[in-house]
Protein backbone atom coordinates (compact mmCIF):
# COMPACT_ATOMS: atom_id res chain seq x y z
CA UNK A 1 0.00 0.00 0.00
CA UNK A 2 1.30 3.51 -0.98
CA UNK A 3 2.15 6.19 1.68
CA UNK A 4 -0.24 8.08 0.13
CA UNK A 5 -3.02 5.84 0.52
CA UNK A 6 -2.11 5.10 3.94
CA UNK A 7 -2.38 8.57 5.21
CA UNK A 8 -6.18 8.91 3.70
CA UNK A 9 -6.81 6.02 5.46
CA UNK A 10 -5.57 7.83 8.79
CA UNK A 11 -7.71 10.74 7.84
CA UNK A 12 -10.73 9.79 10.02
CA UNK A 13 -8.61 9.15 12.88
CA UNK A 14 -6.55 12.24 12.70
CA UNK A 15 -9.62 14.58 11.70
CA UNK A 16 -12.25 13.49 13.70
CA UNK A 17 -13.53 15.64 16.21
CA UNK A 18 -12.64 14.61 19.23
CA UNK A 19 -9.09 12.06 18.54
CA UNK A 20 -8.07 9.53 21.37
CA UNK A 21 -4.54 8.57 22.20
CA UNK A 22 -5.28 4.79 21.68
CA UNK A 23 -6.45 5.60 17.93
CA UNK A 24 -3.50 7.78 17.45
CA UNK A 25 -1.44 5.90 18.86
CA UNK A 26 -2.22 2.65 16.02
CA UNK A 27 -1.72 5.09 13.08
CA UNK A 28 1.43 3.89 11.61
CA UNK A 29 2.32 6.31 8.07
CA UNK A 30 5.85 4.30 7.50
CA UNK A 31 9.17 6.08 6.71
CA UNK A 32 7.92 8.52 4.39
CA UNK A 33 9.04 11.85 6.65
CA UNK A 34 10.86 14.42 4.17
CA UNK A 35 11.33 16.99 6.08
CA UNK A 36 13.06 17.08 9.27
CA UNK A 37 12.71 19.66 12.33
CA UNK A 38 14.19 19.90 15.62
CA UNK A 39 12.27 21.96 18.87
CA UNK A 40 13.81 23.31 21.72
CA UNK A 41 11.78 23.33 24.29
CA UNK A 42 11.51 25.69 27.40
CA UNK A 43 8.82 24.78 29.72
CA UNK A 44 7.70 24.47 33.53
CA UNK A 45 5.04 22.00 32.88
CA UNK A 46 5.48 18.30 30.74
CA UNK A 47 4.59 18.61 27.01
CA UNK A 48 6.13 14.72 26.27
CA UNK A 49 2.81 13.55 26.25
CA UNK A 50 1.15 15.84 24.19
CA UNK A 51 4.78 15.57 22.03
CA UNK A 52 3.96 11.70 20.98
CA UNK A 53 0.21 12.05 20.26
CA UNK A 54 1.69 14.89 17.74
CA UNK A 55 4.13 12.52 16.08
CA UNK A 56 1.16 10.95 13.84
CA UNK A 57 0.17 14.16 13.01
CA UNK A 58 3.72 15.02 11.89
CA UNK A 59 4.07 11.72 10.21
CA UNK A 60 0.88 13.10 7.65
CA UNK A 61 2.38 15.99 6.86
CA UNK A 62 5.86 13.89 6.24
CA UNK A 63 7.50 15.54 9.21
CA UNK A 64 10.16 13.90 11.05
CA UNK A 65 10.65 16.21 14.28
CA UNK A 66 12.86 15.89 16.99
CA UNK A 67 11.73 17.49 20.71
CA UNK A 68 14.98 18.99 22.33
CA UNK A 69 13.32 19.58 26.41
CA UNK A 70 14.76 21.79 28.69
CA UNK A 71 14.85 20.82 32.26
CA UNK A 72 11.65 22.39 34.12
CA UNK A 73 12.72 25.75 34.41
CA UNK A 74 10.22 28.57 35.89
CA UNK A 75 12.77 31.31 35.77
CA UNK A 76 13.70 30.56 31.51
CA UNK A 77 17.64 30.45 32.00
CA UNK A 78 17.71 28.69 28.17
CA UNK A 79 20.66 26.97 29.53
CA UNK A 80 22.16 24.73 27.11
CA UNK A 81 20.49 25.98 24.31
CA UNK A 82 21.42 23.86 20.68
CA UNK A 83 20.60 25.60 17.25
CA UNK A 84 17.14 24.66 16.39
CA UNK A 85 14.64 25.35 13.63
CA UNK A 86 11.89 26.82 16.61
CA UNK A 87 11.93 27.44 20.14
CA UNK A 88 8.24 26.42 22.20
CA UNK A 89 7.82 28.00 25.38
CA UNK A 90 5.80 25.98 26.92
CA UNK A 91 4.37 27.78 29.65
CA UNK A 92 1.88 27.11 32.78
CA UNK A 93 0.97 30.57 33.55
CA UNK A 94 -0.79 29.68 37.31
CA UNK A 95 2.69 29.28 38.08
CA UNK A 96 3.68 32.87 37.72
CA UNK A 97 0.46 34.01 38.58
CA UNK A 98 0.19 32.45 42.05
CA UNK A 99 2.74 34.78 43.16
CA UNK A 100 2.60 38.34 40.79
CA UNK A 101 -0.02 40.30 38.62
CA UNK A 102 -0.29 39.89 35.15
CA UNK A 103 1.64 43.28 34.28
CA UNK A 104 4.99 42.12 36.01
CA UNK A 105 4.66 39.03 34.66
CA UNK A 106 4.50 40.24 31.65
CA UNK A 107 7.01 42.82 31.82
CA UNK A 108 9.66 40.00 33.09
CA UNK A 109 8.45 37.68 30.01
CA UNK A 110 9.40 40.45 27.47
CA UNK A 111 12.96 40.52 29.20
CA UNK A 112 13.59 37.12 28.37
CA UNK A 113 11.81 36.93 25.03
CA UNK A 114 14.52 39.61 24.32
CA UNK A 115 17.33 37.18 25.22
CA UNK A 116 15.80 34.70 23.78
CA UNK A 117 15.22 36.57 20.53
CA UNK A 118 19.20 37.51 20.85
CA UNK A 119 20.78 33.90 20.47
CA UNK A 120 18.73 33.17 17.76
CA UNK A 121 17.01 33.59 14.64
CA UNK A 122 14.18 30.60 14.40
CA UNK A 123 11.06 31.59 15.09
CA UNK A 124 9.69 31.40 18.74
CA UNK A 125 6.37 30.54 20.00
CA UNK A 126 5.33 31.32 23.37
CA UNK A 127 2.32 29.10 24.18
CA UNK A 128 0.33 29.25 27.35
CA UNK A 129 -3.33 29.60 28.95
CA UNK A 130 -4.35 33.53 30.18
CA UNK A 131 -7.28 34.22 32.22
CA UNK A 132 -9.37 36.91 29.69
CA UNK A 133 -9.17 38.68 26.82
CA UNK A 134 -7.60 41.48 28.21
CA UNK A 135 -4.62 39.35 28.73
CA UNK A 136 -4.71 37.16 25.49
CA UNK A 137 -4.73 41.05 24.03
CA UNK A 138 -1.84 41.91 26.15
CA UNK A 139 -0.13 38.97 25.29
CA UNK A 140 -0.49 39.67 21.77
CA UNK A 141 0.79 43.08 21.77
CA UNK A 142 3.40 41.64 23.94
CA UNK A 143 4.88 39.56 21.12
CA UNK A 144 4.36 41.77 18.29
CA UNK A 145 7.17 43.93 20.32
CA UNK A 146 9.51 41.22 18.82
CA UNK A 147 10.41 39.89 15.49
CA UNK A 148 8.87 36.38 14.58
CA UNK A 149 7.37 35.64 17.58
CA UNK A 150 4.17 34.20 18.20
CA UNK A 151 1.36 33.77 21.17
CA UNK A 152 -0.38 30.35 20.43
CA UNK A 153 -3.63 30.69 22.97
CA UNK A 154 -3.60 26.83 24.70
CA UNK A 155 -6.81 28.24 26.41
CA UNK A 156 -8.65 28.87 22.82
CA UNK A 157 -8.14 25.87 21.54
CA UNK A 158 -9.40 23.74 24.48
CA UNK A 159 -12.77 26.33 24.59
CA UNK A 160 -13.53 26.10 21.13
CA UNK A 161 -13.76 22.18 21.52
CA UNK A 162 -16.23 22.41 24.57
CA UNK A 163 -12.86 20.49 26.32
CA UNK A 164 -12.03 21.28 29.94
CA UNK A 165 -8.11 22.85 29.53
CA UNK A 166 -7.29 21.68 33.08
CA UNK A 167 -7.58 19.07 35.24
CA UNK A 168 -5.60 19.35 38.83
CA UNK A 169 -5.95 15.62 39.66
CA UNK A 170 -3.50 14.86 37.26
CA UNK A 171 -1.07 17.78 38.36
CA UNK A 172 1.41 15.71 40.27
CA UNK A 173 1.56 12.44 39.02
CA UNK A 174 2.01 13.89 34.95
CA UNK A 175 3.91 16.88 35.41
CA UNK A 176 1.23 18.87 33.59
CA UNK A 177 -2.56 20.47 34.63
CA UNK A 178 -3.41 20.27 31.09
CA UNK A 179 -6.17 17.43 31.01
CA UNK A 180 -6.18 14.01 29.28
CA UNK A 181 -8.93 15.00 26.91
CA UNK A 182 -7.18 18.28 26.01
CA UNK A 183 -3.67 17.26 25.11
CA UNK A 184 -5.03 14.93 21.33
CA UNK A 185 -6.57 18.49 20.37
CA UNK A 186 -3.37 20.55 21.59
CA UNK A 187 -1.43 18.17 19.61
CA UNK A 188 -3.40 18.36 16.45
CA UNK A 189 -3.16 22.37 16.77
CA UNK A 190 0.76 21.92 17.21
CA UNK A 191 1.50 19.76 14.88
CA UNK A 192 -1.44 21.29 11.89
CA UNK A 193 -1.14 24.90 12.48
CA UNK A 194 1.53 26.34 14.66
CA UNK A 195 4.68 24.58 13.62
CA UNK A 196 3.66 24.85 9.98
CA UNK A 197 2.61 28.40 10.22
CA UNK A 198 6.11 29.47 11.43
CA UNK A 199 8.04 26.71 9.32
CA UNK A 200 6.55 25.59 5.83
CA UNK A 201 5.72 27.58 3.00
CA UNK A 202 1.88 28.05 3.14
CA UNK A 203 -0.66 26.23 0.70
CA UNK A 204 -2.16 28.79 -1.69
CA UNK A 205 -4.66 26.93 -3.07
CA UNK A 206 -7.14 24.13 -3.23
CA UNK A 207 -7.87 22.37 -6.13
CA UNK A 208 -11.30 20.81 -5.59
CA UNK A 209 -13.28 17.88 -6.76
CA UNK A 210 -17.32 18.14 -7.37
CA UNK A 211 -19.36 15.28 -7.48
CA UNK A 212 -19.67 13.64 -3.85
CA UNK A 213 -16.76 16.46 -2.43
CA UNK A 214 -18.71 19.33 -2.48
CA UNK A 215 -21.63 17.87 -2.65
CA UNK A 216 -23.72 14.37 -2.39
CA UNK A 217 -24.09 12.68 -5.92
CA UNK A 218 -23.10 13.07 -9.34
CA UNK A 219 -23.99 15.73 -11.35
CA UNK A 220 -24.54 13.79 -14.67
CA UNK A 221 -26.46 11.25 -13.25
CA UNK A 222 -28.38 13.21 -10.43
CA UNK A 223 -29.15 16.26 -12.33
CA UNK A 224 -28.95 19.81 -11.07
CA UNK A 225 -31.81 19.48 -8.36
CA UNK A 226 -30.31 15.99 -7.70
CA UNK A 227 -27.31 16.35 -6.17
CA UNK A 228 -27.80 17.03 -2.22
CA UNK A 229 -26.14 19.76 -0.28
CA UNK A 230 -26.09 17.80 3.10
CA UNK A 231 -25.44 20.49 6.10
CA UNK A 232 -21.90 18.99 6.35
CA UNK A 233 -21.22 19.48 2.62
CA UNK A 234 -22.70 23.23 3.32
CA UNK A 235 -20.39 23.83 6.35
CA UNK A 236 -17.69 22.52 3.51
CA UNK A 237 -18.66 24.89 1.07
CA UNK A 238 -18.68 27.90 4.03
CA UNK A 239 -15.18 27.07 5.31
CA UNK A 240 -13.70 26.79 1.71
CA UNK A 241 -15.62 30.20 0.99
CA UNK A 242 -13.41 31.69 4.33
CA UNK A 243 -10.15 30.98 3.57
CA UNK A 244 -10.96 32.24 -0.49
CA UNK A 245 -11.76 35.40 1.36
CA UNK A 246 -8.62 34.92 3.44
CA UNK A 247 -6.64 34.95 0.05
CA UNK A 248 -6.08 31.28 -0.69
CA UNK A 249 -7.15 30.63 -4.37
CA UNK A 250 -9.74 28.13 -5.39
CA UNK A 251 -9.58 26.04 -8.10
CA UNK A 252 -12.51 23.30 -9.28
CA UNK A 253 -11.05 19.98 -11.11
CA UNK A 254 -13.93 17.87 -12.14
CA UNK A 255 -14.86 15.22 -14.96
CA UNK A 256 -18.13 16.83 -15.90
CA UNK A 257 -19.33 18.45 -19.06
CA UNK A 258 -18.53 22.45 -17.98
CA UNK A 259 -22.14 23.59 -19.14
CA UNK A 260 -23.35 21.41 -17.22
CA UNK A 261 -21.05 22.57 -13.65
CA UNK A 262 -21.74 26.37 -14.91
CA UNK A 263 -25.77 25.47 -15.27
CA UNK A 264 -25.18 23.90 -11.36
CA UNK A 265 -23.74 26.99 -10.07
CA UNK A 266 -26.00 29.82 -11.58
CA UNK A 267 -29.26 27.79 -10.31
CA UNK A 268 -28.30 26.10 -7.07
CA UNK A 269 -28.66 29.31 -4.90
CA UNK A 270 -28.61 27.29 -1.57
CA UNK A 271 -24.26 26.49 -2.62
CA UNK A 272 -22.44 29.06 -0.46
CA UNK A 273 -19.94 28.77 -3.29
CA UNK A 274 -20.20 30.50 -5.86
CA UNK A 275 -18.82 30.06 -9.63
CA UNK A 276 -17.14 33.48 -9.09
CA UNK A 277 -15.17 32.40 -6.28
CA UNK A 278 -13.26 29.64 -8.37
CA UNK A 279 -10.04 31.25 -9.60
CA UNK A 280 -9.43 28.19 -12.03
CA UNK A 281 -11.86 25.71 -13.45
CA UNK A 282 -10.59 22.53 -15.25
CA UNK A 283 -13.74 21.33 -16.12
CA UNK A 284 -13.00 18.27 -18.32
CA UNK A 285 -12.91 14.25 -18.90
CA UNK A 286 -9.08 14.67 -19.13
CA UNK A 287 -6.35 13.47 -16.32
CA UNK A 288 -6.58 15.43 -13.48
CA UNK A 289 -2.86 15.36 -13.02
CA UNK A 290 -2.56 17.56 -16.19
CA UNK A 291 -5.44 19.76 -14.97
CA UNK A 292 -4.37 20.48 -11.41
CA UNK A 293 -0.37 21.12 -13.57
CA UNK A 294 -2.60 23.78 -15.69
CA UNK A 295 -4.17 25.03 -12.47
CA UNK A 296 -0.39 26.17 -11.13
CA UNK A 297 0.63 27.33 -14.11
CA UNK A 298 -2.73 29.79 -14.07
CA UNK A 299 -2.28 30.52 -10.58
CA UNK A 300 1.47 31.26 -11.30
CA UNK A 301 2.13 28.84 -8.25
CA UNK A 302 4.31 26.13 -7.98
CA UNK A 303 2.25 22.53 -7.98
CA UNK A 304 3.74 21.92 -4.05
CA UNK A 305 1.63 24.74 -3.10
CA UNK A 306 -2.10 22.88 -4.14
CA UNK A 307 -4.08 21.06 -1.75
CA UNK A 308 -5.93 18.55 -4.19
CA UNK A 309 -9.26 17.35 -2.58
CA UNK A 310 -11.36 14.46 -4.18
CA UNK A 311 -13.36 11.56 -3.34
CA UNK A 312 -11.67 9.27 -5.28
CA UNK A 313 -8.75 7.64 -3.71
CA UNK A 314 -7.81 5.99 -7.01
CA UNK A 315 -7.71 9.46 -8.51
CA UNK A 316 -5.39 11.06 -5.66
CA UNK A 317 -3.10 8.28 -6.00
CA UNK A 318 -2.81 8.78 -9.67
CA UNK A 319 -2.00 12.64 -9.12
CA UNK A 320 0.19 12.61 -6.36
CA UNK A 321 2.07 9.54 -8.30
CA UNK A 322 2.48 12.03 -11.31
CA UNK A 323 3.01 15.55 -9.56
CA UNK A 324 4.41 14.06 -6.17
CA UNK A 325 4.80 17.72 -4.42
CA UNK A 326 0.89 18.22 -5.08
CA UNK A 327 -0.96 17.61 -1.17
CA UNK A 328 -3.56 16.15 -0.98
CA UNK A 329 -6.93 14.89 1.08
CA UNK A 330 -9.47 12.22 0.56
CA UNK A 331 -12.92 13.80 0.83
CA UNK A 332 -14.84 11.56 2.97
CA UNK A 333 -18.27 10.40 2.48
CA UNK A 334 -18.94 12.40 5.92
CA UNK A 335 -18.22 16.00 4.62
CA UNK A 336 -17.56 16.55 7.96
CA UNK A 337 -14.58 14.88 8.40
CA UNK A 338 -13.20 16.57 4.81
CA UNK A 339 -13.78 20.04 6.24
CA UNK A 340 -12.05 19.53 9.16
CA UNK A 341 -8.92 18.03 7.40
CA UNK A 342 -9.13 20.82 5.35
CA UNK A 343 -9.13 22.81 8.15
CA UNK A 344 -5.93 20.84 9.73
CA UNK A 345 -3.95 20.34 7.05
CA UNK A 346 -0.81 21.49 7.22
CA UNK A 347 0.67 24.91 6.25
CA UNK A 348 -3.29 26.36 5.23
CA UNK A 349 -3.59 27.76 8.65
CA UNK A 350 -1.93 31.45 9.32
CA UNK A 351 -0.77 33.21 12.25
CA UNK A 352 -2.46 35.97 10.78
CA UNK A 353 -4.04 37.11 7.82
CA UNK A 354 -2.72 40.15 6.15
CA UNK A 355 -4.28 43.38 3.82
CA UNK A 356 -2.31 41.60 0.77
CA UNK A 357 -3.44 38.04 1.56
CA UNK A 358 -7.09 39.51 1.46
CA UNK A 359 -6.42 41.36 -1.91
CA UNK A 360 -4.81 38.30 -3.84
CA UNK A 361 -7.93 36.97 -5.59
CA UNK A 362 -9.33 40.35 -6.54
CA UNK A 363 -5.70 40.34 -8.21
CA UNK A 364 -5.72 37.09 -9.91
CA UNK A 365 -9.23 37.67 -11.51
CA UNK A 366 -7.27 41.18 -12.56
CA UNK A 367 -4.46 39.46 -14.66
CA UNK A 368 -7.08 37.65 -16.57
CA UNK A 369 -8.10 41.17 -17.82
CA UNK A 370 -4.61 42.81 -18.36
CA UNK A 371 -3.56 39.47 -20.07
CA UNK A 372 -6.69 40.14 -22.71
CA UNK A 373 -5.54 43.57 -22.73
CA UNK A 374 -2.02 42.94 -23.63
CA UNK A 375 -3.19 41.03 -26.66
CA UNK A 376 -5.26 43.99 -27.80
CA UNK A 377 -1.94 46.76 -28.35
CA UNK A 378 1.86 45.97 -29.92
CA UNK A 379 3.23 48.68 -28.12
CA UNK A 380 3.83 47.86 -24.58
CA UNK A 381 4.36 51.30 -23.31
CA UNK A 382 0.84 52.03 -24.41
CA UNK A 383 0.13 48.92 -22.51
CA UNK A 384 1.26 49.87 -19.42
CA UNK A 385 -0.07 53.63 -20.05
CA UNK A 386 -3.25 52.22 -20.37
CA UNK A 387 -3.15 50.49 -17.20
CA UNK A 388 -1.72 53.54 -15.15
CA UNK A 389 0.99 51.44 -13.29
CA UNK A 390 2.10 52.91 -10.68
CA UNK A 391 5.20 51.36 -8.26
CA UNK A 392 6.16 52.51 -4.98
CA UNK A 393 9.98 51.90 -3.68
CA UNK A 394 10.18 52.02 -0.13
CA UNK A 395 14.01 51.87 0.99
CA UNK A 396 12.71 51.68 4.60
CA UNK A 397 9.77 49.31 5.56
CA UNK A 398 9.85 48.79 8.65
CA UNK A 399 5.78 48.51 9.06
CA UNK A 400 5.87 46.00 6.06
CA UNK A 401 9.15 43.42 7.63
CA UNK A 402 6.22 41.12 8.31
CA UNK A 403 4.86 40.53 5.42
CA UNK A 404 8.56 40.99 3.51
CA UNK A 405 9.41 37.54 5.51
CA UNK A 406 6.06 36.15 4.34
CA UNK A 407 7.05 37.18 0.92
CA UNK A 408 10.34 35.69 1.54
CA UNK A 409 8.71 32.27 2.39
CA UNK A 410 6.15 31.71 -0.36
CA UNK A 411 7.84 33.20 -3.56
CA UNK A 412 9.43 29.93 -5.84
CA UNK A 413 9.76 31.33 -9.42
CA UNK A 414 11.16 34.59 -9.04
CA UNK A 415 13.68 33.86 -5.71
CA UNK A 416 17.16 34.98 -6.74
CA UNK A 417 18.83 33.44 -3.58
CA UNK A 418 16.33 31.40 -1.80
CA UNK A 419 17.44 32.26 1.36
CA UNK A 420 13.98 32.79 2.66
CA UNK A 421 15.02 35.28 5.50
CA UNK A 422 12.55 35.17 8.65
CA UNK A 423 11.70 38.57 10.17
CA UNK A 424 14.20 38.48 12.54
CA UNK A 425 16.76 37.93 10.06
CA UNK A 426 14.81 40.63 8.13
CA UNK A 427 14.72 42.62 11.06
CA UNK A 428 18.51 42.35 12.17
CA UNK A 429 19.20 43.45 8.62
CA UNK A 430 16.73 46.73 8.44
CA UNK A 431 18.70 47.50 12.08
CA UNK A 432 22.51 47.20 10.18
CA UNK A 433 23.92 50.76 8.42
CA UNK A 434 26.10 48.15 6.21
CA UNK A 435 22.27 46.27 5.04
CA UNK A 436 19.30 47.38 3.94
CA UNK A 437 15.55 46.02 3.32
CA UNK A 438 13.43 47.50 0.62
CA UNK A 439 10.41 46.66 -1.50
CA UNK A 440 7.85 47.59 -3.85
CA UNK A 441 4.75 48.00 -3.96
CA UNK A 442 2.72 47.50 -7.46
CA UNK A 443 -0.72 49.03 -8.48
CA UNK A 444 -2.93 49.95 -11.67
CA UNK A 445 -6.27 50.84 -12.56
CA UNK A 446 -7.65 46.94 -12.59
CA UNK A 447 -6.54 46.12 -9.11
CA UNK A 448 -3.80 47.07 -5.80
CA UNK A 449 -1.57 44.09 -5.67
CA UNK A 450 0.08 45.52 -2.74
CA UNK A 451 4.04 44.45 -1.91
CA UNK A 452 4.67 42.50 -4.66
CA UNK A 453 8.91 43.03 -4.63
CA UNK A 454 11.76 42.85 -1.50
CA UNK A 455 15.27 43.37 -2.29
CA UNK A 456 17.61 42.82 0.70
CA UNK A 457 21.49 43.90 0.36
CA UNK A 458 24.18 44.14 2.29
CA UNK A 459 27.68 46.00 1.46
CA UNK A 460 31.05 44.51 2.04
CA UNK A 461 34.06 46.85 1.62
CA UNK A 462 33.34 48.36 -2.50
CA UNK A 463 30.51 45.14 -3.39
CA UNK A 464 26.94 45.66 -2.48
CA UNK A 465 25.57 42.14 -2.39
CA UNK A 466 21.77 41.22 -2.98
CA UNK A 467 21.06 38.84 -0.43
CA UNK A 468 17.92 37.99 -1.75
CA UNK A 469 15.61 39.11 -4.35
CA UNK A 470 11.81 37.98 -4.97
CA UNK A 471 8.81 39.42 -6.92
CA UNK A 472 5.68 37.77 -6.63
CA UNK A 473 4.24 35.86 -9.52
CA UNK A 474 1.05 37.99 -9.11
CA UNK A 475 3.73 40.76 -10.70
CA UNK A 476 5.34 39.07 -13.46
CA UNK A 477 4.11 39.00 -17.32
CA UNK A 478 3.97 42.89 -17.17
CA UNK A 479 7.65 43.41 -18.00
CA UNK A 480 8.28 45.76 -15.21
CA UNK A 481 10.90 43.02 -13.66
CA UNK A 482 14.01 45.66 -14.94
CA UNK A 483 12.13 48.64 -13.30
CA UNK A 484 11.21 46.70 -9.99
CA UNK A 485 14.92 45.26 -9.08
CA UNK A 486 17.19 48.01 -11.21
CA UNK A 487 15.31 50.90 -9.73
CA UNK A 488 15.06 49.67 -6.15
CA UNK A 489 19.03 49.06 -6.15
CA UNK A 490 19.82 52.33 -7.70
CA UNK A 491 18.19 54.10 -5.21
CA UNK A 492 19.57 52.13 -1.64
CA UNK A 493 21.99 53.77 0.11
CA UNK A 494 24.43 51.36 -0.09
CA UNK A 495 24.45 51.57 -3.64
CA UNK A 496 26.51 55.23 -3.70
CA UNK A 497 29.72 54.42 -2.54
CA UNK A 498 29.92 50.20 -4.10
CA UNK A 499 31.28 49.52 -7.59
CA UNK A 500 29.97 47.05 -8.03
CA UNK A 501 26.56 44.70 -7.21
CA UNK A 502 26.78 41.19 -6.83
CA UNK A 503 23.64 39.30 -6.87
CA UNK A 504 23.83 36.09 -4.66
CA UNK A 505 22.13 32.75 -6.37
CA UNK A 506 20.83 29.47 -5.59
CA UNK A 507 19.73 27.19 -7.85
CA UNK A 508 15.94 25.77 -6.80
CA UNK A 509 13.33 23.61 -8.40
CA UNK A 510 11.52 26.08 -9.58
CA UNK A 511 13.54 29.71 -9.68
CA UNK A 512 14.12 29.59 -13.29
CA UNK A 513 12.80 33.18 -14.01
CA UNK A 514 15.03 34.86 -11.88
CA UNK A 515 17.87 32.92 -12.75
CA UNK A 516 17.18 34.02 -16.70
CA UNK A 517 16.41 37.24 -15.63
CA UNK A 518 19.70 38.03 -14.22
CA UNK A 519 21.52 35.93 -17.59
CA UNK A 520 20.11 38.31 -19.46
CA UNK A 521 21.70 41.09 -17.60
CA UNK A 522 24.96 39.07 -17.63
CA UNK A 523 24.67 38.62 -21.31
CA UNK A 524 25.03 34.73 -20.67
CA UNK A 525 22.89 31.91 -21.36
CA UNK A 526 20.47 31.28 -18.10
CA UNK A 527 22.32 27.22 -18.19
CA UNK A 528 25.78 28.99 -16.81
CA UNK A 529 24.98 30.88 -14.28
CA UNK A 530 26.81 29.82 -11.35
CA UNK A 531 25.66 29.63 -7.73
CA UNK A 532 26.82 31.95 -5.57
CA UNK A 533 27.91 35.71 -6.64
CA UNK A 534 27.45 36.85 -9.84
CA UNK A 535 28.63 41.06 -10.52
CA UNK A 536 26.74 43.51 -12.47
CA UNK A 537 29.43 46.82 -12.83
CA UNK A 538 28.10 49.70 -10.86
CA UNK A 539 27.82 51.85 -14.23
CA UNK A 540 25.79 49.12 -16.02
CA UNK A 541 23.18 50.17 -13.43
CA UNK A 542 23.37 53.56 -13.63
CA UNK A 543 22.82 53.48 -17.63
CA UNK A 544 19.64 51.80 -16.85
CA UNK A 545 16.27 53.53 -17.91
CA UNK A 546 13.33 52.67 -16.10
CA UNK A 547 9.97 52.25 -18.57
CA UNK A 548 8.48 55.91 -19.11
CA UNK A 549 4.87 54.79 -18.93
CA UNK A 550 4.90 54.08 -15.24
CA UNK A 551 4.80 56.47 -12.65
CA UNK A 552 7.37 55.86 -9.73
CA UNK A 553 7.09 56.99 -6.59
CA UNK A 554 9.60 57.06 -3.12
CA UNK A 555 8.21 56.97 -0.22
Amino acid sequence: MSSTIKRMEGQPTLFTARPTRLSLQQLNFGEDQQRAVRVNVWRNHALESIASLAQPYFAFGRWQVTFNFGDYDDSLMFAGREQADIELLWLDSSRYLANTDFTSWREWLLTRLGVLRAATTAPIIVATWLQSDEQHQQMQALVDTLPDIYFADIGSVCAAAGVDLLDMRIAVATGSPVSNAAQPLLARKLACHWLPAALSPPIKALALDLDNTLHKGILGEDGIQGVELTPQHKALQESVKALQQKGIFLALVSRNERVDVEDLFAQREDFPLKWDDFAATEISWGDKASAIARVAQALRIAPDAVLFVDDNIGELAAVTSQLPQVHAIHAHENAELTRRAVEFYPALWRWKVTADDVKRNQDMKANALRESLMTEVTDHEEYLRNLQVTLVFNHSPQEHLSRLADLCKKTNQFNLAMRRFSLSELTERHQNENSCVACVQLKDRLSDSGIIAVVVAERHGDLLIIEELCISCRALGRQLEDTIVLWTIRNLPQFQSCEQVCFRVQHGPRNQPAVTWLAGHLQVAPDTVQEGLNGIPRHALEQFTPVQSVQLIEE
